[in-house]
């Protein structure tokens, strides 16, 4: 559909602010910004709403200075109207959590403007030099956040976004490591201790279990625990001495779980209920056109699975539609990895390496826009999307 244009006045003294809520709501990929210059953007008077609406723009949003934050109005230009008006409290020079309640105000507008909930206040996590780090959505503030001394990867974050997932890595053998992003206390989950490699963990939607794949002498299977109580490990795939089933990924609603296994030879993509039963091919494999197929992950809304397979010697992100049964190819440059759905079910992050090394990137599905989310020396891989960062408690 066609975007509606928006664009965003500051007050003097608040033109960092206004900077990232355009940023944030140009990555939102549903309005059409209308980048000012720090002098065309500073508001002397009232919004010169004729002027913007001459434009073809749609919303003027008014950043004002207020007592220990900023007072945000939302205009609708053609009508005339304020439609919002919001008191924030913000540290205006703001850094990291401060940064983050600047992207609750971005979030706020594209609910109000594009009838759509935001993904500016989340961040990203990823596996990069033997660590676990996060960094946020528009790709500021990059920080390490796994502690221990193995080598973490494969992370996944819980629903609420208090609880990390990670793989460890120490003397050959691999655990599941929760860590808590708040206080930073750790535990080992049940089940992953028991010799072999413990990969690619999964909370389910209600946060009580986790799936996860253990190697061990009969094969690579997929477990489920409690992890509210920490108990009650059970195998819900028996792939055979050399078959490997890994990468699990839940349905939203928790009943159904998409997974890799290569038990017809190659790596495909299976789906099976919660419980282990009804096993079978979810993305068909069509002979001549597909290679193996990838770390699966289902979309929030529900409606599709993404995933990463090779084809023609390269290897690019797909979607396959749930309701179709259509896969469609969304990436064609580079060698594209490990797709994971943002909260809004429409953007992707993945790791290509189309500007010639390992970098991650975004990709929007409505537009086909594509944005690189930082430039790091390292490697970073296996990213997952946070949900929306709720206001700090403390």
């Amino acid at each position: 559909g066609v975007r509606p244009g928006i664009v965003v006045l500051a007050a003097p003294g608040l033109d960092s602010v206004r900077k990232v809520i355009e940023r944030d709501l140009d990555f939102s990929d549903r309005f059409e910004v209308g980048f000012l210059t720090e002098e065309a953007g500073r508001l002397s008077g009232p919004i010169n709403t004729e002027l913007f609406e001459g434009l073809g723009v749609t919303w003027g949003v008014e950043l004002q200075p207020a007592l220990g934050g900023v007072a945000v109005k939302v205009h609708h230009l053609p009508s005339g109207e304020v439609r919002q008006e919001w008191l924030r409290l913000l540290d205006v020079g703001a850094v990291g959590d401060g940064r983050m309640a600047i992207h609750r105000i971005s979030d706020d507008i594209t609910e109000l403007a594009a009838a759509a909930r935001g993904i500016a206040a989340t961040r990203i996590y990823f596996a990069m030099a033997d660590a676990i780090w996060r960094i946020d959505s528009d790709g500021a503030n990059q920080q390490r956040v796994s502690r221990g001394t193995g080598i973490a990867i494969s992370p996944a974050l819980s629903p609420d976004g208090q609880r990390l997932a990670f793989t460890e890595l120490r003397d050959y053998a691999g655990v599941v490591v929760l860590q808590n992003l708040l206080s930073g206390a750790r535990q080992q989950v049940p089940g992953t201790n028991a010799g072999g490699q413990s990969i690619t963990p999964v909370f389910s939607p209600n946060g009580r279990e986790m799936l996860y794949a253990r190697t061990a002498e009969e094969g690579t299977d997929l477990y489920a625990v409690d992890i509210a109580q920490s108990c009650c490990v059970r195998r819900l795939t028996t792939g055979g001495k050399l078959a490997v089933s890994m990468s699990p990924a839940y349905s939203p609603d928790g009943r159904r779980v998409a997974f890799v296994s290569d038990r017809g030879g190659s790596p495909q993509i299976f789906v099976m209920d919660a419980d282990g039963t009804n096993q079978r091919v979810l993305v068909p494999f069509e002979f001549g056109q597909t290679g193996p197929s990838q770390s699966p992950d289902w979309s929030p809304d529900g409606a599709a699975v993404a995933f990463h397979r090779d084809v023609a010697g390269g290897r690019q992100i797909h979607v396959y539609e749930l309701t179709t049964g259509r896969t469609r190819t969304v990436t064609t440059s580079g060698r594209n990895e490990d797709p994971n759905w943002a909260p809004d079910a429409r953007h992707l992050v993945f790791t290509s390496t189309r500007t010639g090394r390992n970098q991650l990137w975004i990709l929007d599905l409505e537009s086909g826009r594509m944005r690189q989310l930082m430039n790091v020396t390292g490697k970073p891989r296996l990213a997952a999307w946070s949900p929306r960062v709720g206001q700090p408690t403390s």
